[in-house]
């Protein structure tokens, strides 16, 4: 089934903090609307060559980060594109305010604990999400939520609790929030899952 955009908001795009399912909700949901999907933390690594760890081992996070913005910067030119984007992305607050002008951004939340919990499950974990600050991620997770959250809502159109729904409900609620002038056409719009059971953790902003 594809879906289609007008001139204005050409893609979607997913924020939050590590772990909160952005990639595998942004694959779902891609390929569900018969978008590209783009996980820019998978994109970095294979133009740098190397796995995030490695690159700021050899590198540095602000060359990582350059590298990120630069990427950012290349959103306006993409069209029918859902991009998950890494953890740190919404501080390029300038690069994300242009990303904003042509794309609708949803905010994929969860809490300390939640987070925790799911980084502790993935084995990919320490090669995929360095700490950022030297010290266990664990430790850290929290005082970055706080710094992050603000910006997150502030640079959302969309709040949804990833620890309340399974990746298809949250598939299913942002297409049910996607405003019509997104270029949704009668017919497919009258598609769109709607039970309001499932609404719970929606939170337009």
């Amino acid at each position: 089934m594809l879906y289609s955009m007008d001139e204005k908001k050409k893609n979607i795009v997913l924020t939050g903090f590590r772990a909160t399912g952005k990639s595998l909700v942004g694959r779902m949901l891609a390929e569900q609307l018969g978008y590209l999907f783009i996980d820019t933390d998978e994109l970095l690594c294979e133009r740098l060559g190397a796995p995030i760890a490695d690159i700021v081992a050899r590198h540095g996070w602000a060359f990582f980060r350059q590298a990120e913005r630069a990427l950012l910067a290349e959103v306006p030119t993409m069209v029918r594109t859902v991009l998950a984007t890494g953890g740190g992305a919404i501080e390029h607050r300038e690069q994300w305010q242009q990303l904003r002008s042509c794309s609708y951004v949803v905010w994929l939340e969860a809490d300390a604990a939640t987070i925790r919990q799911r980084m502790g499950a993935d084995p990919n974990s320490p090669g995929q999400r360095p700490s950022l600050t030297g010290r266990p991620i664990h430790d850290e997770i929290a005082e970055l939520l706080q710094q992050r959250e603000p910006l997150y809502l502030a640079g959302s159109d969309l709040r949804l609790d990833t620890g309340v729904q399974k990746p298809a409900g949250l598939v299913d609620a942002i297409i049910r929030a996607m405003p019509l002038d997104l270029g949704l056409s009668d017919e497919k719009n009258a598609l769109r899952p709607g039970n309001p059971c499932e609404l719970d953790s929606l939170k337009p902003l």
